[in-house]
Formats: C-alpha cells, structure tokens, sequence
C-alpha cells in the first residue's frame, strides 16, 4: 500500500488523519511542519504528502512547490480549514492533485487520496510510455541500416 506523510500543525488532526489513514490501511508518517517534513524529505519513501495550508512558518502552498520541485511524481493533497478560491487556484497551479476542506469526512479522504494516487500512477504510465516511444523511433536508424547491410549481404534483389 502506498506511503502517505501528513503535516499540521494541529496535533489533534494530525493524530486524527494518521489514525484514518492507518486504519484505511497507508503507512503514515506525521510532521508538526513543513520543515521538519522537508528535513527528511527525498523522492522516493512517500507517495503522497495531505498538507495544512495555514501553518508557523512555511505554509502549505510554499511547501507543495518545493516537494513538486524536488519530485515531480510526488502527490500533493491540500486539506485547509481556511478554504478560499485564491488558495486552490495557487495550490492547483503549483502541483497539487487536490485541494479539501476541513471538517472532512473518512469516506472523502478515502475517495480523494485513491484517486490522487491513481492520477500520480497514471502520469507515470504515461510519462513511461512516451519515453518508450521516443526510444524506438530514435533506434529506427539503427533498424533501418541493419536491414540495408542484410540485403545487400545476402545477396538480395
């Protein structure tokens, strides 16, 4: 199952989302804030980061353009207590995969956090094959040459 690092500030709802997403069956890890997140922070050990926008110090949207700069694979989920239309346009636009309004529900989370992960794993796919795409028609000199070399080594009309 996937990995997915929540950071609030608010104790309480971090221990409340940890404890959901546990129990919807992620492994967890729980940050009081963006820089203790980004002091431990590589691509790689997490699949999704479910962010507070409004917290001391760096706040969520200023971290979700630093996570998506250092892995651009990396799903990020806004979840605000503050919701505004400003603020889910900018999270948007820096990367995020989804922007949720506190108080939320476990169902919502459940649905919301399923589909960020699929959209993240099909962009990867997707990323995948065009690169594969692009492998092959930079090798269709190669096959092209080869194929000259055999006819005219075997004789061919």
């Amino acid at each position: 199952m996937a990995t997915i690092w929540v950071v609030d500030d608010e104790e309480p709802v971090r221990e409340v989302l940890g404890a959901m997403l546990q129990q919807l069956g992620y492994e967890t890890r729980l940050f009081p804030d963006a820089a203790a997140l980004l002091n431990v922070f590589h691509p790689g050990p997490a699949d999704l980061v479910l962010t507070d926008v409004r917290m001391p110090g760096m706040d969520g949207l200023a971290l979700t353009r630093i996570l998506r700069e250092k892995d651009p694979k990396l799903a990020v989920v806004i979840l605000t207590g503050f919701p505004s239309v400003d603020d889910a346009v900018e999270a948007i636009r820096l990367g995020a995969t989804d922007y949720l309004t506190k108080p939320f529900r476990m169902e919502e989370i459940r649905l919301r956090l399923l589909r960020a992960l699929e959209t993240r794993d099909l962009l990867q796919q997707v990323r995948r094959g065009r690169m594969l795409t692009w492998l092959l028609i930079g090798s269709m000199p190669f096959w092209f040459v080869l194929g000259l070399l055999l006819h005219v080594m075997l004789g061919c009309p």
